[in-house]
């Protein structure tokens, strides 16, 4: 067993803290122990910027993981460490005409390691649900800097698509409040869909509605990831990736009525992709590829 102490949050931490939280809970290599001085490796989550009013600087270096899932690609977490694991591995590169932005990686220290987003428990809907809804995009188009998402939303509402649909944002929810109704529904939809169509933020990569929608079972349309994973989703295996370009909305256009007819088609990948996901890309999976680092 490795002896991990996670160094407590400020306020309860935040989603993205519980997420690592629930992971090493459920991992069965690790033993969560209460100090320091008894543990084999002390992980310290990082999201806010105000870290030095909140968090220790003492910890010894030579055992201290740094777990960075913030926003921002190049925040960077005071507390020094011999790994640092970064969700926001890529940059977004901006069109010529800056109607879209596309993303790439960029050159990071020899400690740093990528480390994408999970599905947590809290995301999966157990009941057998009816999927009666034959596409939703949950997506805003409120939030001004995610052009991207926007222009995904605007190619659904062209769409001729015959059936039930939720196209546009369901409710805000509440990110803390897993069991209330607002949440649960918007999880109930995701169970409900046969297609879910998503989109990453535009300034960065990894969000958590990506894990949610494939934690649910519906066939996933995702723009293109770049973060290197240990398990990659694979292109028409587990779900369908798509260019922010015009030729690659097209083809996104094309690809989502080629699915929508092929129902069985659909179904097989939307299987696939929900039981790789189910495998590798829990959050306890997450562990196991720090510690594989780590150790």
């Amino acid at each position: 067993m490795i002896k991990i102490y996670y160094v407590p949050a400020y306020r309860g931490g935040t989603r993205e803290f519980k997420l690592i939280e629930q992971g090493l809970v459920n991992n069965p290599r690790v033993e969560l122990v209460n100090n320091i001085e008894e543990s084999d490796f002390v992980f310290q989550f990082y999201y806010i910027a105000r870290h030095r009013e909140h968090y220790p600087q003492d910890l010894p270096p030579e055992k201290t993981v740094v777990i960075d899932y913030h926003d921002r690609q190049y925040f960077k977490c005071p507390v020094e460490c011999f790994a640092y694991f970064k969700r926001s591995w890529v940059v977004r590169v901006e069109s010529s005409d800056k109607q879209y932005a596309t993303k790439k990686i960029v050159p990071r220290p020899p400690h740093y390691h990528p480390l994408a987003m999970a599905i947590m428990d809290e995301f999966i809907i157990s009941e057998d649900v009816n999927r009666d809804v034959v596409l939703s995009c949950t997506l805003r188009k409120t939030q001004p800097w995610h052009f991207n998402r926007k222009r995904v939303l605007e190619l659904l509402e062209k769409m001729n698509i015959q059936g039930k649909t939720q196209i546009g944002e369901l409710s805000k929810g509440n990110l803390r409040r897993w069991n209330g109704s607002d949440m649960r529904d918007y999880f109930r939809l995701l169970k409900r869909s046969r297609i879910v169509v998503t989109c990453n933020p535009t300034r960065w990569e990894g969000d958590n509605r990506t894990w949610e929608a494939f934690a649910n079972g519906a066939l996933i349309f995702v723009d293109k990831i770049y973060t290197p994973m240990v398990h990659p989703l694979v292109d028409g295996k587990h779900c369908i990736f798509y260019e922010m370009s015009p030729s690659g909305l097209l083809e996104l256009e094309e690809r989502i009525e080629y699915y929508l007819e092929h129902s069985e088609l659909a179904y097989d990948i939307a299987r696939e992709g929900h039981e790789f996901t189910m495998k590798y890309h829990r959050a306890s999976n997450r562990i196991d590829e720090i510690l594989d680092v780590i150790t």
